[in-house]
């Protein structure tokens, strides 16, 4: 766990914030779909989340390998509740939910 947190935290002094690469916001999202089904969403909420953790997860799954190890760092930081260096809350799962949900619908 702490060397996915160094290794984020490595990522993101050496770039700009505004400049995440695709490969990366793959793996947070698939990771902070992972976190909120688990640990945000109500009993309600639970099949939107799984149908988006699974939509995130295939996305994730087709990248390149050469992509796949930048997003692995970001999909573990996202499962520890830390969505591209923002808490993950019922307030930020929601706002990617419906975000997420647009894009794969």
């Amino acid at each position: 766990m702490k060397a996915v947190a160094v290794a984020c935290t490595l990522m993101l002094m050496t770039s700009n914030v505004y400049a995440v690469s695709d490969a990366a916001k793959v793996g947070a999202n698939a990771g902070a779909m992972m976190y909120c089904y688990e640990n945000v969403a109500k009993s309600s909420q639970h099949s939107k989340y799984k149908i988006l953790k699974i939509h995130t997860y295939d996305e994730y799954k087709k990248l390149p390998d050469s992509d796949r190890a930048k997003a692995l760092i970001m999909k573990k930081s996202a499962e520890d509740g830390d969505y591209l260096g923002d808490r993950l809350d019922s307030r930020r799962c929601d706002s990617l939910r419906k975000m997420l949900y647009v894009k794969y619908n």
